[in-house]
């Protein structure tokens, strides 16, 4: 019988190099292989009777490590999962830089309408800047009497624009249209609020309208440029009015949302998430699409009647911007609710000086 190395006891020994660290060997998974699960450190909780009398600090210690830090009956506090505030934004995230960048915006661009008005009006288009031999404060006087002469907000310009206001407004709550829900609102537990949208039949009656009393002689469409500078000042202005009145009404009835504590951030983001006017006319929906592409399309259409009043013609340039404008508006107007269940102001922008100045 045959004995082995090992049966003989002379299995030769592992050379072993003094100084040397060994290195690891490799461990093979297959592919299918399922990783360990992680072994989970068992709760023990340490009785209180255990707690030496003398209570000293390194035999605490080493019973809490023991007992991963509890006391036997001791339940761990539970995370807190309620609802936040949705009347304060406190992560401190502020859009447009801050109270700052807001202000610079209600200012700058305020002025800069009034800056490229003067430079269509008065300089054939270029940028208004101090002639030869007149300092700056001359500048600054000679520009301040022609805003007075031509853009001063008359009577006229107020009729006019609030005229249409409540004409669209009008148009809004009891033409034709389609009922539609808006998105689930968080705050208020998920909510769908509705939405009346009737856009399609209040472009094309706007235009009925129009087209009546330009052909009519009541409204001329070009009054539309010649008062340019009255109605644009009558827009400002009426954009902060009704910023003023959204704002306080939704602080004086608790609806505000999403406050910072910053009273010029605030306004310019708006308090109320959906300000809204006899249940359906949602002011939002009315800024997003009515007052602007509307308006814009129209003031096209008074650039054509004067182009074509003063000199027989309209020129390609104006024949393609009221193309453009009227597809773009027609557009909003024919998908208005679409607008509803995609558009990210509904959730999470209130009613605001940006778009009430839209």
């Amino acid at each position: 019988m045959t004995l082995t190395r090992s049966q003989k006891g002379i299995t030769p020994r592992k050379t072993e190099h003094p100084g040397f660290v060994e290195t690891p060997g490799r461990k093979r998974r297959s592919a299918n292989a399922t990783p360990d699960p992680k072994p989970e450190k068992p709760v023990v909780a340490i009785d209180p009777s255990e707690v030496p009398e003398d209570n000293t600090e390194v035999q605490v210690q080493a019973l809490l490590a023991k007992s991963n830090g509890r006391l036997k009956g001791q339940q761990s506090a539970p995370e807190s999962k309620g609802p936040k505030d949705s009347k304060r934004d406190d992560s401190g995230h502020f859009e447009f830089w801050g109270p700052w960048g807001v202000s610079v915006i209600m200012i700058g661009f305020t002025a800069l309408m009034y800056y490229m008005w003067l430079g269509a009006t008065y300089y054939d288009g270029y940028p208004p800047w101090p002639s030869t031999g007149e300092n700056f404060m001359e500048f600054l006087e000679h520009t301040g009497h022609l805003l007075y002469e031509g853009a001063f907000p008359s009577l006229r310009a107020v009729t006019i624009y609030w005229a249409f206001f409540i004409f669209e407004a009008l148009c809004y709550l009891y033409l034709p249209g389609v009922m539609t829900k808006g998105k689930p609102l968080p705050h208020v537990g998920g909510k769908q609020l509705d939405y009346y949208c009737s856009g399609l039949w209040s472009f094309y009656v706007t235009i009925l309208v129009m087209g009546v009393l330009h052909i009519s002689g009541i409204f001329k469409l070009y009054t539309l440029i010649d008062e340019f500078g009255p109605l644009m000042s009558v827009a400002i202005i009426s954009g902060y009015i009704l910023s003023i009145m959204f704002y306080v009404s939704a602080i004086y009835r608790g609806a505000e949302h999403r406050m910072t504590g910053y009273l010029v951030y605030d306004f310019f983001m708006g308090a109320e998430l959906n300000p809204r006017i006899l249940g359906l006319l949602d002011f939002k929906m009315f800024f997003e699409v009515r007052i602007p592409w509307y308006i814009l399309f129209l003031i096209t259409c008074g650039a054509a009647t004067r182009q074509y009043e003063q000199f027989g013609w309209i020129s390609g340039e104006i024949a393609f911007l009221i193309m453009a404008h009227f597809l773009y508006a027609n557009a909003c107007s024919k998908g208005e609710e679409l607008i509803v269940t995609t558009w990210y102001v509904v959730r999470h922008e209130q009613s605001s000086t940006c778009l009430c100045r839209h």
